[in-house]
């Protein structure tokens, strides 16, 4: 387990940008903050015109999954910053962009792009090649499942989940032959209560189901970000739980975050 996490930390933040410091969003939080998500190869790259921070580029659409189609994007480069962000031409992209202020779609270091064809020194990290593609194959399995679905996303008031009392700790060990992820939707009151969980999608392992659902119905504990104890009107949002399975030595695990 400690191999694989550290092979994580690895890939999320490179050595060389760990000033810059990015919370990590998970997939299910990620999708509604997004007014666009698609893999694509990038065409063309060029400085902005009037602004030094940005860069303009030319894509091509491989798999759209949220959005209007579009061959022009904006990066937020920051090239002479901490956070710089490049997307080298002819790399392929999964890409999270957002309108920014002017209305254009854009992305950067913190907004969950990630290079699908990132090649990596294997002797130097054995296992980081083979762990990022299974974190990429990951998000696009949900991406496609949400797409074919038709179900729809949103997260009106920004609420953020979590797990209070250690339940998911107790599912380690189990096998799940298919898609590697589950997905629930809560009903949150007002007062952040959840008043229903509804199964989307479930794991294929039926030891898993029941108690995976209880673990959801009597642990998660909705909240907001600036720490507020009330929204204005009930909502509806949905999470994701992750499947891990055993790797060198480690058992199993599930988890709630798309690693």
């Amino acid at each position: 387990m400690k191999k694989i996490l550290l092979t994580i930390i690895f890939i999320t933040i490179s050595s060389k940008l760990l000033a810059c410091s990015c919370g990590i969003v998970p997939l299910m939080d990620r999708i509604p903050m997004s007014d666009f998500i698609a893999t694509a190869k990038i065409l063309k790259i060029s400085p902005d015109k009037e602004n030094s921070n940005l860069h303009d580029i030319q894509i091509e659409i491989i798999d759209l999954y949220k959005g209007q189609q579009t061959s022009n994007l904006k990066i937020y480069s920051a090239l002479n910053s901490s956070c710089a962000f490049y997307t080298p031409e002819n790399s392929e992209w999964l890409i999270f962009a957002s309108k920014n202020k002017n209305g254009n779609l854009s992305f950067g270091y913190c907004s969950g792009a990630k290079q699908i064809d990132r090649k990596f020194n294997s002797e130097k990290y054995p296992y980081a090649e083979k762990n990022y593609k299974k974190s990429i194959e990951l998000k696009l399995q949900v991406l496609e499942y949400l797409k074919k679905s038709e179900l729809q996303t949103s997260n009106e008031f920004g609420l953020r989940t979590s797990f209070s009392n250690g339940c998911l700790k107790e599912f380690k060990g189990y096998e799940v032959k298919t898609d590697r992820f589950a997905l629930y939707e809560l009903t949150v009151e007002s007062d952040l209560s959840i008043s229903e969980v509804k199964v989307l999608k479930e794991f294929d392992n039926e030891n898993l189901k029941n108690d995976l659902l209880n673990c959801v119905k009597e642990s998660v504990k909705i909240y907001t970000r600036k720490k507020e104890t009330d929204i204005s009107n009930k909502t509806k949002i949905i999470i994701g739980l992750y499947y891990y399975a055993s790797e060198r030595g480690n058992e199993s695990f599930i988890g709630q975050f798309d690693l």
